[in-house]
């Protein structure tokens, strides 16, 4: 920013949005969607949507972790009899959740739109044109974290604490942490940059999904044989949930069509959703 460029008094109540404020009040589309002919997915119902099913997972979320809570005492014998891991159980679904509020402030900022991304850092951007890649870059960062620590929650409970998991757990924290910024994953779809996140922090989440979905099939799979059902199941919610992800992150932030960013949360609400379909077998495997 340049000297004549900073002001001595900033308006601390102007804001994006329309006033007075309320929240299905959204902004114009941004420049670029409207000189793309992209506008027309970025009207204000169609924005409402997509803010609703980013606030919905929240409600399944709940439920499953009161589902585990109200079973405690039967989840404990199939958790290495460890109240501890009951409760990294619980929290697994709630970390990730409500580290999914990362990408919800960045879109609150944005008006739920999703545009051409511009730095800040070298560049001049206008929030009414286009939207702000270096706040992306700190949401994914945030994001990632969070939802890591979710899942290795999640490992962490079905596997319990060993010599193996324990310095897995410690290694994979203070490398997603502590690891450098620079370089990023970033990749080219659709003509537009994607996915700027740290190849230390993309590393580590790539190595505890894939624990994680082993840890969703030595959970589930034996009570899913047991009712009859398919062992694939246990990975349908782990597959759903990295679906959504992929939808909002390489689709819908490269195509700019909020219907694309509408769908990647709807997929994201049903990997919750799943999770509660499926957990019970695990607590009706203790009757049979």
């Amino acid at each position: 920013m340049t000297a004549d460029r900073i002001q001595d008094h900033s308006d601390p109540n102007l804001g994006y949005y329309p006033d007075p404020g309320w929240e299905w009040q959204k902004p114009a589309p941004k420049r670029y969607l409207v000189s793309h002919q992209l506008d027309q997915y970025a009207q204000g119902w169609i924005l409402n949507l997509v803010e609703l099913v980013h606030w919905l997972p929240f409600i399944p979320t709940f439920i499953l972790a009161y589902l585990i809570f109200q079973h405690a005492d039967d989840l404990n014998p199939l958790l290495g009899g460890s109240d501890l891991r009951v409760f990294l159980l619980l929290l697994s679904p709630l970390i990730q959740t409500f580290g999914g509020l990362m990408g919800i402030t960045m879109h609150e900022y944005e008006g739920w739109q999703v545009a051409f991304f511009q730095n800040p850092l070298d560049s001049d951007v206008a929030l009414k044109d286009c939207n702000n890649e270096w706040l992306r870059e700190v949401a994914y960062k945030l994001l990632f974290l969070l939802q890591g620590a979710g899942l290795l929650a999640f490992s962490l409970a079905v596997f319990g604490f060993n010599a193996i998991t324990i310095p897995f757990a410690v290694l994979s924290g203070l490398i997603a942490f502590f690891g450098p910024q620079n370089p990023k994953a970033t990749f080219t779809f659709n003509g537009q940059p994607v996915f700027p996140l740290a190849v230390s922090i993309l590393v580590v989440f790539i190595v505890n999904a894939v624990v994680n979905l082993i840890a969703y099939f030595m959970l589930l799979g034996d009570p899913l044989s047991s009712a009859g059902l398919p062992r694939a199941l246990a990975a349908l919610a782990p597959l759903l949930l990295m679906l959504g992800g992929m939808v909002e992150g390489v689709i819908a932030e490269s195509s700019f069509n909020q219907w694309w960013h509408f769908t990647a949360v709807v997929f994201l609400n049903l990997g919750m959703i799943a999770q509660i379909v499926l957990f019970p077998v695990l607590w009706q495997s203790m009757l049979i």
